[in-house]
């Protein structure tokens, strides 16, 4: 069910999370769903790919240390083969989580762990600042 939030702004933007912890995972999606968003989540790089490709998010929240294929590489490769890449906001405990962000191009960090209200003022502020520039 959508919140009052969400019911007259037309399509719900989506949002795909992509970390291996899958108790983090379904906090963020519930949080994120209650705010009115769409949301998913893959437990990896490569799922991430897929689902990226069939899905297109309009924002993508990452961990760097994953099985299979971590963060690193999953933006290499996205930004590779994406036509219109999603904004990516990079989840990690990593000290210098903000020169990596810089580093990987990533459109924002979040330090873990953080509070919701962080995640939601984050992914509120990515997505605004994407659809104004769309328009």
């Amino acid at each position: 069910m959508l919140d009052r939030r969400a019911k007259d702004a037309g399509p719900r933007p989506r949002v795909l999370v992509v970390d291996d912890d899958d108790q983090l995972c379904t906090t963020i999606c519930e949080v994120l769903r209650d705010d009115g968003f769409a949301t998913a989540s893959v437990p990896h790089g490569a799922a991430a790919l897929e689902m990226a490709e069939a899905h297109e998010p309009a924002l993508i929240l990452l961990d760097l240390r994953m099985p299979i294929m971590d963060g690193w590489s999953f933006v290499e490769q996205y930004r590779r083969a994406s036509v219109a890449p999603a904004a990516i906001i990079l989840m990690s405990g990593n000290a210098d989580l903000e020169g990596i962000a810089q580093h990987l191009g990533a459109d924002g960090h979040l330090r873990k762990p953080f509070d919701i209200e962080e995640l939601r003022s984050c992914v509120a502020s990515r997505l605004d600042t994407r659809g104004q520039g769309a328009s």
